[in-house]
């Protein structure tokens, strides 16, 4: 589109001339980021002052002016780029870190601060922030929460969006709200995190720092293959061992890496994983034993630690250098970013393998082990337009690939434009139509960097619903028919929580199937209205365990749906719930990561029945006893505020499904 001089001229009263450019270099400069998309936009907006956030997107908003919200654009899917032209809103100089609270544990910072600037003033405190993206010294905290990009040290301490506490988020509107975890209803924050700067803007954010650990200590192993590498992944966690990280790589990677760092790495490995561990001297010295001897197990041709800080930290500078190491090679690199299953990880990568050599294209593997997140990185000249199109159908094939295998096709990279069609391989036209109305609630006008995530004409392409539980059907079905003949309903489990006595009670109750204890990915799936008491006796039974309150008397859906333990939320890795139209949405699975679309989990979690029904869980579970001393919550008294209200409007526009606790009985 093209901006007005009319509006050109507010936006210079408002930011300052000098911070409102048009020029051709500056919209070149502002149209890409480290993917293949190229969208210049109409102008460029540098933000220099926090509080003129609000009156510049209220000023877009009015124009109906598109906008793209730009941090350091180290995006690979084209997220940050104006597909739609308009403004970028240039926000890097929103940079400072506000406030460190090591008594309470958080850290306040402006949208741009960098990842590494906030570690490098944590460090001489004694305290670090968990997330560690391998972009840590240019990439933002927005960004990685737009992108919920997390690194390395996910497997043990969660994502980034477990590590943000809150945020000052400004709708497309123009309206800032403050979002929380613990706020009553929806987990309006964990919805927001990989939203991509879709649903609005992030400006300011509170996240958790740790105590830095006593101990840290590195382990390099080298093996005769991949498989044998990720075998001994799933061997660690099954004996109860969550490190701090573990990173593998294939030996294309290996060899670019030590031609490019020098860190140490044999080029003879055919596949290698860098381990470490922290805590307390008697922890680290014990599990390193379970380590190696699972690591010999194994067949590992070599197995050695970092004696110093130095040789630990030139070990990460090689894993660092991954990207830039490929990118030596050739002047373009394409990064995929799939994530499986942990135990479908070495069939997955040999069918990656044979994807990469049927297109006759270059590609590394690289990838978090402990989360089944992996990254192919396929180096080409884009000036050569048969190398460009043989790349881009290898990465859609990879991405297929992920899906086959119980996946997704992004992790922690996000869908951007760049995988917008491969978003109807993994989700049903029923799951991609509840993400069209989650962004028309947040943006009805289609302005906060539009055209991303959700492809377009899905209906004739999207995956089928699988659905074939008689139970959840039959639910389905009696909830369409509430629906078209507008009959209003209480959705309950076991009604311990609401404790309503509505003549109009919809339950979950019929759903009581443990459908899966799966002891090798240590995660279990269960239907909502299984009692959580009988849930951890078959755990139990089995060797497993879950953080879970034990004495909880509801269903694992009522537990959910009334946000009762926030410990177990951060826990929860898939659901599946019926919306009130009878539609069956589906998100998330068996995986550790999953940035594609937006987080259900987290929009259901709190909505008490009057989003939808919840009718399945995936959840972690461990090898170890869990703290089960987790006091149940009582049920929020929530009110229906702006965000929830636009939601409710899209899902249902008639308030039929309601629970007491916004007013009277029904």
């Amino acid at each position: 589109m093209r901006i007005s001089p009319r509006v050109l001229k507010k936006l210079q009263r408002l930011l300052g001339p000098e911070n409102v450019l048009t020029d051709a270099i500056s919209l070149a400069l502002n149209g890409y980021d480290c993917s293949q998309s190229r969208h210049r936009p109409d102008a460029v907006a540098t933000v220099r002052n926090p509080a003129l956030l609000e009156p510049l997107v209220c000023l877009l908003a009015r124009e109906k002016i598109p906008f793209v919200p730009r941090a350091a654009a180290t995006n690979h899917a084209g997220s940050c780029c104006a597909v739609k032209g308009g403004v970028v809103l240039n926000l890097n100089p929103l940079n400072q870190i506000y406030q460190i609270d090591t008594a309470r544990g958080f850290a306040e910072t402006a949208p741009c601060a960098v990842t590494g600037d906030l570690q490098a003033a944590l460090a001489p405190l004694g305290f670090f922030y968990a997330p560690d993206p391998a972009s840590e010294k240019v990439s933002t905290l927005s960004g990685n929460l737009a992108q919920n990009a997390s690194g390395a040290r996910c497997l043990k301490y969660g994502n980034t969006s477990d590590n943000t506490l809150s945020i000052e988020f400004i709708t497309p509107a123009g309206q800032t709200c403050v979002l929380r975890h613990d706020a009553a209803g929806p987990d309006w924050l964990g919805l927001v995190a990989g939203s991509e700067g879709t649903l609005g803007i992030i400006k300011r954010l509170r996240v958790k720092i740790l105590p830095a650990p006593k101990h840290v200590k590195t382990f390099l192993a080298t093996f005769p293959s991949l498989s044998a590498s990720v075998q001994t992944v799933s061997d660690l966690v099954a004996r109860g061992l969550i490190p701090r990280c573990v990173e593998a790589m294939d030996q294309i990677t290996t060899r670019a890496v030590e031609d490019f760092s020098h860190a140490g790495y044999p080029k003879d490995a055919q596949a290698l994983l860098i381990i470490e561990l922290d805590g307390d001297i008697k922890q680290i010295r014990q599990e390193a034993q379970t380590l190696e001897e699972l690591c010999r197990q194994n067949g590992c041709d070599t197995f050695t630690a970092a004696r110093t800080e130095a040789e630990r930290e030139k070990l990460w500078r090689g894993r660092r250098a991954a990207y830039s190491a490929m990118a030596a090679l050739a002047p373009n690199v394409a990064v995929g970013d799939g994530t499986v299953p942990r135990s479908e990880l070495p069939a997955a990568l040999a069918q990656v393998r044979e994807v990469i050599d049927r297109f006759g294209v270059t590609a590394s593997l690289l990838f978090h082990a402990g989360d089944g997140n992996f990254h192919p990185q396929i180096v080409f000249d884009a000036r050569n337009p048969d190398q460009t199109r043989r790349v881009s159908q290898a990465l859609q094939e990879i991405l297929k690939t992920c899906v086959r295998f119980g996946g997704t096709v992004s992790g922690e990279h996000g869908i951007g434009v760049e995988k917008r069609a491969v978003m109807a391989c993994q989700y049903s036209r029923e799951t991609l139509r509840l993400f069209q109305k989650i962004k028309k609630a947040f943006d009805p006008d289609n302005l906060s960097n539009p055209s991303k995530i959700i492809p377009v004409g899905f209906e004739e392409k999207a995956a089928p619903c699988a659905e074939t539980d008689p139970a959840v059907l039959a639910l389905a079905a009696e909830m369409k028919r509430r629906y078209t003949q507008k009959i209003p309903s209480v959705i309950t489990g076991q009604n311990t929580q609401l404790k309503s006595s509505s003549a109009h009670l919809l339950s979950a109750a019929p759903l009581q199937r443990i459908v899966e204890i799966d002891k090798t990915n240590y995660m279990a799936v269960a239907q909502a209205g299984v009692k959580v008491q009988d849930l951890l006796a078959e755990l139990k039974a089995q060797g497993a365990d879950a953080k879970l309150p034990a004495q909880y008397t509801g269903t694992l859906g009522g537990l959910t749906a009334s946000k009762a333990a926030k410990e177990f939320i951060s826990q929860i890795t898939g659901i599946q719930a019926i919306l009130p139209n009878g539609d069956i949405v589906e998100y998330g699975g068996k995986l550790m990561k999953n940035a594609a679309g937006y987080n259900l989990c987290r929009l259901f979690t709190g909505s008490a029945g009057a989003l939808g029904m919840i009718t399945r869980l995936t959840f972690k579970i461990y090898a170890t006893p869990q703290n089960h001393e987790i006091p149940p919550q009582p049920m929020f008294a929530f009110g229906p505020d702006p965000l929830f209200r636009a939601v409710k409007q899209q899902l249902d526009p008639d308030g039929l499904f309601r629970p007491p606790v916004f007013g009277e009985e029904i």
